[in-house]
């Protein structure tokens, strides 16, 4: 399964490197919070983003996405007194992201997909992130984000604050 994501984004972005003219590049980095279960395991998350964006309507964008997530383990007590460190967790999303221009500042978007679990002992599962975007220039945006990986009922979820450049 993780293959078969990995030749399909590959396949995508040789797609969209033939329409270069008509798509904009952008990435970008964030920072997070573990919340709900995670944030017991994990102190924080760093991350990474690459999309490609096709305009689709007047202020309307569709395209392929990749994100490194990255959540740092924390010492968890367990019982007698004793404690135990997590082992940080690593995760490849690969997704399809919208975005529309609510305003000429602000943007909403969702990115939905695979997250493909690069940690031993981590599946990977569904992945989804809701994103609320506000440009502070012709090609810089700050984000707001939750992202959820989901999986047989284990939810590994940030909330996140990061910044997009246009490349």
């Amino acid at each position: 399964m993780k293959k078969l994501m990995v030749v399909a984004f590959l396949a995508i972005m040789s797609v969209s490197s033939v329409n270069a003219q008509e798509g904009v590049l952008n990435g970008g980095l964030n920072i997070g919070i573990p919340t709900g279960d995670a944030n017991d395991f994990y102190g924080l998350t760093l991350g990474a983003e690459l999309n490609y964006m096709f305009p689709v309507a007047e202020g309307f964008t569709l395209g392929p996405s990749v994100q490194y997530s990255h959540f740092f383990g924390k010492d968890v007590d367990v019982f007698g007194g004793e404690s135990i460190e997590v082992s940080d967790a690593s995760f490849l999303p690969i997704s399809g992201a919208a975005r529309f221009n609510v305003s000429e500042k602000f943007i909403l978007g969702a990115n939905l997909g695979y997250a493909i679990g690069l940690s031993d002992d981590l599946d990977g599962g569904f992945y989804y992130r809701p994103v609320v975007g506000y440009k502070i220039g012709n090609t810089t945006q700050l984000n707001l984000s939750y992202s959820g990986i989901t999986n047989d009922g284990i939810d590994v979820n940030n909330i996140s604050l990061g910044v997009m450049f246009g490349i």
